[in-house]
């Protein structure tokens, strides 16, 4: 009797795990598939789908084609013609290389090849269909091979249900392929989207490339990085930073051509931009990085898009500093120094994929733990961020202290500190009279005090309004954005919207123009009725009537940016979303001088508001400081009614 547990699964099997890994959505599929004709030596690659890549995914190139044994070979899982020795796997020179994405795709799609090796008469046409053994046959063609998969994820119904909608699969295709497509300008690219040209790009400059691919406005704005040292070459463009966008869908990072994603090196190029870039945006940039395939790991990610470097706090600083020096000679910065170890502050909090608290050093990329940073003031000036409160150490009577209230303060110094050294958010579960409440318990008419109130404007940013048991300080940006969500949400009802004299014509990305298609039906009820054109041309037609003609694109844009983004409200409808990207907009900006007029204006009008304390995107706009708090952190022990 056999009593063992442990069986050696079915190739069928184990190739449909593969799957898993390789192939999660037909972009996965294009994109193996499109990087084997590069490695193939194509100089022609046309792609074409049908249902967002469910139906057909067709992919044809013009490279060397496979003779009939290689054409056997390739659908079986670890068979590759890239790797023959250990030394070859730590020096990768191909994008594909693990031999698993033919074998991958066949097991859970129906797989035809059509292909062409110039050493031979005619071409061979190999099909196959999961758990049945391929056939193969001769079959006229040219040089090159055609792949067609077809019913992708049909015999994987828990797969095939997690596949989003024709648009959205169109998308992921869309920016996968353009992301392939503006690294390699020398190679034609042809993307067809149920017989619909979608792009057409012919061998290029670079910057030809990138204004076919991305529009005229794209460059516009850019400053070439140019950079090299013995390690690595940087190669590329950064945007002016207000270009800046609130999301990374105008970030592309390559190695090697290899497109990646990186945290660390995006976070590299963000720290370069300190101090250049509003809150939460991000900067914009197209870089290429070049560097001895010895010096990095490929082999890290089953879908080959993170690399590992031999030294990455080296290339962390490479690539801070060649930003950072293209922005110094563009006069966007000046006197640069960060050869040198030492930084004011270098230390950021950020939080790693386990959900921990850590620190990263802005300069060498070096993530440390609290309990090691160095305390030398020869290496930096550090700032703990979470210090207590400044508190003098040797206090006397000519302090006027509150000796006890300092003891106190002194004795609950690390249970108090955030509580004593921030203002705090208002609570938004309270109600407009309780936020007036005074210490005595009494409920003022908030509306009066407002109108009587004092209003100053600092750094262009914040309202101060002065109350009387109190001060609150508004962020005007915020305010007004809430302001309008709000009388937007009452007046979008576009039956009428307003049209345009001229039309607007623009040119967006590939994966944008998908989105607006998407989007068509919930922008055509708040007022955009919009025509695309091929290959990727937006033309508008009609615009809400609160949109500024010539605002046209930008405001697009911000409702594209909002989708994009991985931080997008989440719990509003479609409508409403466009609605509150358009009102954020609209809204006052940070750095616009207000007049006092408009500053009372713009509070009394926020306490109208249904919800005065958060903007339709989350943030808090209002902060909220009692007298009493302001005594505490003083050392005061004053009342209310104590107050002559």
């Amino acid at each position: 009797m056999q009593n063992n547990s442990i069986i050696i699964l079915p190739e069928f099997i184990a190739n449909q795990i593969a799957a898993g890994e390789v192939v999660q959505r037909p972009e996965s599929v294009v994109k193996e598939l499109v990087e084997n004709s590069l490695d193939a030596g194509a100089t022609e690659i046309v792609v074409i789908i049908h249902d967002g890549g469910k139906q057909l995914i067709n992919v044809i190139d013009n490279g060397s084609g496979m003779v009939k044994e290689d054409l056997l070979l390739s659908i079986r899982r670890h068979a590759t013609s890239k790797i023959k020795s250990q030394e070859d796997l730590e020096r990768i020179l191909t994008f594909g290389f693990r031999g698993e994405a033919l074998a991958s795709i066949s097991s859970v799609s129906d797989i035809e090849i059509r292909t062409k090796h110039q050493s031979e008469k005619h071409g061979w046409r190999l099909r196959s269909e999961p758990t049945k053994q391929p056939i193969i046959e001769p079959f006229n063609l040219v040089i090159g091979t055609q792949i067609y998969v077809r019913n992708l994820f049909y015999n994987v119904p828990a797969r095939k249900k997690f596949m989003k909608s024709k648009i959205s699969e169109i998308r992921y295709i869309s920016d996968s392929l353009m992301r392939i497509a503006l690294v390699n300008p020398e190679i034609r690219f042809t993307f067809y989207s149920d017989d619909n040209l979608v792009f057409d790009v012919k061998p290029s400059s670079w910057k030809q490339r990138i204004i076919e691919l991305l529009g005229n406005s794209a460059i516009d704005g850019f400053m070439e990085v140019a950079y090299e040292n013995e390690l690595l070459k940087l190669s590329g463009y950064i945007a002016k930073p207000e270009l800046a966008r609130p999301t990374t869908s105008g970030q592309f990072l390559f190695v090697n051509r290899r497109p990646v994603e990186s945290r660390n090196l995006s976070f590299a190029i963000f720290s370069a931009f300190e101090n250049l870039l509003e809150r939460n945006l991000k900067p914009v940039y197209l870089l290429n990085l070049t560097i001895d395939p010895d010096k990095i790991d490929v082999n890290v990610h089953p879908q080959k898009n993170e690399v590992k470097f031999d030294n990455e706090n080296y290339v962390y600083n490479t690539l801070r500093k060649a930003v950072a020096l293209t922005l110094e000679n563009n006069n966007l910065i000046t006197n640069i120094d960060i050869q040198k170890g030492f930084a004011n502050q270098p230390f950021v909090r950020l939080t790693n994929e386990a959900n921990k608290s850590i620190l990263v050093n802005q300069v060498t990329g070096e993530v440390v733990e609290n309990d090691t940073i160095p305390t030398k003031q020869a290496d930096y000036k550090w700032t703990n961020y979470n210090s207590d409160r400044i508190l003098p150490k040797n206090p006397t009577k000519s302090d006027n202290f509150d000796w006890n209230n300092y003891q106190k303060l002194v004795s609950s110094s690390n249970a108090q500190s955030n509580e004593l050294t921030n203002p705090s958010p208002i609570n938004i579960d309270n109600n407009k009279s309780s936020f007036f409440e005074n210490d005595s318990g009494k409920v003022d008419d908030f509306s009066i005090q407002l109108d009587n109130s004092d209003y100053w404007q600092i750094f262009n940013k914040y309202i101060i309004v002065h109350l009387k048991d109190r001060i609150i300080l508004v962020d005007q940006h915020n305010a007004h954005e809430r302001i309008l969500y709000e009388q937007n949400l009452k007046k979008f009802d576009y039956s009428k919207p307003s049209k345009l004299l001229f039309e607007s014509k623009f040119n967006l990305s590939p994966s944008e123009v998908a989105l607006v298609g998407e989007l068509q039906d919930e922008l055509r009820e708040i007022g955009f009725d919009i025509k695309i054109n091929e290959p990727n041309e937006v033309v508008v037609i009609s615009v809400p009537d609160n949109v500024s003609y010539g605002e046209e694109e930008s405001v697009l844009r911000k409702i594209i940016d909002e989708y994009n983004s991985k931080y997008s409200i989440s719990n509003i409808s479609n409508k409403e979303k466009m609605i509150a990207s358009i009102s954020c907009k609209a809204a006052i900006k940070t750095g616009e001088s207000l007049s006092f007029e408009s500053m009372k204006r713009l509070v009394i009008d926020l306490f109208k508001c249904q919800n005065p304390y958060l903007c339709p995107h989350g943030r808090p706009i209002i902060l909220d400081m009692k007298l009493s708090e302001l005594d505490r952190q003083f050392g005061r022990s004053y009342k209310i009614n104590e107050i002559p």
